[in-house]
């Protein structure tokens, strides 16, 4: 389903006191909660307390960068592929090195429940592995508010096949936010699991399809403020921007040539890139090796 890349379950390792570690290893995930399908990504902090240079490298016939995932019943959770490729890494004395990894990506984590999560670093002049302290996360599913199912049309990637798209709401501690997901279900693939933000609950954002049956949204994000996001059959998040109310409230019309527009209100912050904090399942983090 996912584009596995070079992560391998290591085992359940024993931390090891940093008091005496030489290697310090740090894991952070932004969230307890997420969503099904949505991307986890973890940042892995290495540093170097050895005093001196260090190169961490594959030997002994272990992996020297790996992850260990255990579910809720305390059962390990393998890879999606054993086969990777790590280059080695030069530490500098007192330097530390991150790098971000989408766990969800790498392992199957989509059924839902709760993981216990650490990462590891083998030294292996040492011949000792290095862990951080575990971190846990709960996986559910959201509230379906809408969906249809679509046809790819010609011309595009993946035309004569279907895709589904689903808007779900999903709550976490401090807000209720609004996804967008789109899957090819006969296949198995899920192409992307958006969050695109904020969903207040005066009522469901406005969903609009256009004549290549790509989605158009337009939710209320704030006071007098509306969210717009376009996304593609494949995933791809094409367009987002703000609109505030102004003289008129703005809303989504479907033109009589198929295309899809934000009548009404004021455009606020337009966007000429897509947003960088919103991944998409397909993406792959900064920093991590080539498979």
């Amino acid at each position: 389903m996912f584009r596995a890349l070079f992560i391998i379950f290591a085992g359940w390792i024993i931390l090891l006191p940093s008091l005496h570690a030489q290697i310090q290893v740090e894991l952070k995930i932004s969230r307890r909660f997420f969503m099904t399908y949505e991307p986890v990504v973890a940042t892995v902090s290495i540093t170097n307390r050895a005093g001196r240079d260090i190169v961490l490298q594959d030997a002994d016939n272990q992996k020297w960068f790996s992850f260990s995932i255990f579910n809720g019943d305390d059962s390990p959770v393998g890879p999606r592929d054993l086969n990777y490729q790590v280059s080695p890494l030069t530490i500098p004395a007192g330097q530390t090195l991150k790098r971000k990894v989408n766990l969800n990506e790498l392992y199957p984590i989509n059924e839902f429940g709760l993981y216990r999560i650490r990462a590891s670093v083998y030294f292996a002049e040492l011949h000792k592995y290095f862990s951080s302290v575990p971190v846990s996360i709960e996986i559910s599913e959201g509230k379906l508010i809408w969906q249809q199912v679509v046809g790819v049309p010609e011309g595009q990637e993946g035309a004569g096949t279907n895709r589904v798209i689903s808007l779900l709401s999903f709550r976490l501690p401090d807000q209720n936010q609004l996804y967008v997901r789109v899957e090819d279900r006969e296949a198995g693939i899920v192409y992307c699991n958006h969050s695109i933000g904020r969903l207040l609950e005066s009522g469901p954002p406005q969903a609009l399809l256009d004549l290549q049956n790509q989605i158009h949204l337009l939710q209320l994000v704030g006071p007098a403020t509306y969210g717009y996001t376009k996304v593609g059959l494949n995933g791809e998040l094409l367009e987002q921007s703000s609109y505030n109310q102004v003289k008129s409230r703005p809303h989504l019309k479907k033109q009589a040539n198929g295309n899809v527009t934000v009548v009404g209100g004021q455009m606020e912050q337009p966007k000429d890139q897509v947003q960088s904090n919103v991944p998409k399942l397909s993406d792959r983090p900064a920093g991590l090796p080539e498979h």
